[in-house]
């Protein structure tokens, strides 16, 4: 294994038998023949099925996918708690995971009791773990709990003081499963700032989520499994945006998802995490001076990531922004209103429509956004067929930076929330900073009003 490589994952495989019933498996088992049995009593189950990358030492990683895709056990496999039927895992460096909420700890022992036996797991000795209690202690937050049976905390303290504990044992590996979708939004928040911290201190971090902001914040790759398949490893607003496209498909077909990728690729930037910086760098290459109240539209400035979903009952034609007198612009300047136009072609008719756009950062962070009701700003009495245009007015309260627009159109949306269409990364756009009296304000963006017209 190279020396700059963290983990090795080479042709993984993991294989359960699965049998119907208990006395299935027992007349198996106790069959004289069974190295020659004909008929048998179970089926294979591929957890993973001959799965390969690596991961450098210092990167982030991140692994999306389904309940059921083959997350959890490859993480459990990296960690060694359970055994691969084919490949193999090399890691080179002490590896602190928080896997399932509450492993690895006793129900019946206090909280203070769980950590010293979950450090000498970890390899470390009582002498070593008094040296960081102190920090576990103020990390987990739970006061003189910490000191009651592990057996009566929430599954918010669990998480809690799984986290506190991995995260001060100074891994040079540090594993997350879902952890950090227990808990409320502080300790949420608090964790990522320390998985910062540990990062920028040089560790690897592997993190599984359901979450396509946290992989597309928090990391510079990203790995899709389905069905124990590794789908696609790459760009992680790439690789997330495709997953989102495909979540609800019953079958996926790995060479065409390859093929979207690629081409999305194509256009795309030559490094992870930032799907839009080659259109940037043209952009800021382009000569032309960007100063306050200069708003304009420059094509240099496009997203290159552009993912279509497929159209069900409705498609969005265009996506824009405009100045309040019409002009189409994609450079912005603070605390100026805006128009967001949305064309619309609704093919069949459909029930409880919504339209929503989201607006995130070039990274794919989520700032602001907005759903309403169609009828309810329609001059109509249903949704027809017909062209549409939607315009929503908005404030320009963003802070300087280059911004990205996500629309969808959602039917049978109180009930089942079906994506009729959506467009991610559809409108690329730049905010201008303003200064006053040598203060840089910062913002959030704030959708006012709505309207929607049936056109021709």
């Amino acid at each position: 294994m190279h020396k700059n490589t963290a983990i090795k994952v080479q042709n993984l495989t993991k294989t359960y038998n699965l049998y119907t019933k208990p006395t299935d498996r027992l007349k198996e088992s106790l069959h004289p023949l069974k190295k020659t049995l004909r008929k048998k009593y179970h089926k294979k189950f591929h957890a993973l099925n001959n799965v390969s990358f690596d991961v450098k030492k210092g990167e982030t990683l991140g692994i999306i996918g389904k309940n059921g895709s083959g997350k959890s056990t490859l993480l459990k496999i990296i960690t060694g708690v359970v055994t691969p039927s084919g490949g193999r895992v090399i890691v080179s460096g002490k590896i602190s995971a928080i896997l399932e909420l509450g492993a690895g700890f006793n129900p019946e022992m206090t909280g203070m009791e769980n950590i010293y036996l979950n450090t000498s797991i970890n390899g470390m000795n009582k002498a070593m773990t008094d040296k960081i209690i102190d920090d576990i202690l103020a990390f987990a937050e739970l006061g003189e709990f910490i000191h009651q049976p592990m057996k009566t905390y929430s599954s918010g303290m669990k998480a809690r003081l799984a986290f506190a504990v991995s995260i001060n044992v100074e891994p040079d590996i540090l594993i997350i499963d879902e952890a950090l979708s227990v808990g409320d939004a502080a300790f949420s928040r608090k964790c990522f700032a320390k998985i910062e911290e540990i990062r920028s201190k040089g560790a690897t971090v592997l993190f599984v989520s359901h979450s396509e902001a946290s992989i597309v914040s928090l990391c510079s790759r990203a790995v899709w499994l389905n069905s124990g398949e590794q789908i696609i490893d790459g760009i992680p607003n790439l690789v997330t945006g495709l997953y989102m496209k495909n979540l609800n498909q019953s079958r996926i077909d790995k060479k065409i998802i390859k093929h979207a990728y690629e081409k999305l690729k194509e256009g795309s930037q030559s490094s992870p995490g930032n799907s839009s910086l080659s259109s940037i760098d043209e952009f800021e290459n382009s000569n032309i001076q960007n100063t306050p109240l200069d708003e304009f539209y420059n094509p240099a400035l496009k997203s290159k990531s552009t993912i279509c979903y497929d159209e069900k009952g409705a498609v969005i034609s265009q996506v824009k922004v405009t100045t309040l007198d019409g002009k189409k612009v994609n450079v912005l300047n603070q605390e100026n209103s805006y128009f967001i136009v949305l064309k619309c072609n609704i093919k069949e008719t459909l029930n409880d429509v919504r339209i929503g756009i989201a607006i995130k950062d070039h990274k794919g962070v989520y700032y602001s956004g907005a759903a309403f009701e169609f009828l309810k700003h329609a001059n109509i009495e249903k949704v027809g067929i017909g062209n549409y245009k939607v315009v929503m007015n908005f404030k320009c309260l963003l802070v300087e930076g280059f911004f990205i627009i996500d629309t969808v159109i959602l039917k049978n949306a109180t009930q089942s929330k079906e994506i009729a269409h959506r467009i991610n990364d559809a409108y690329l756009f730049k905010v201008l900073k303003i200064e006053k009296n040598n203060i840089i304000e910062s913002y959030v963006p704030m959708i006012k009003n709505f309207e929607v017209n049936e056109i021709n």
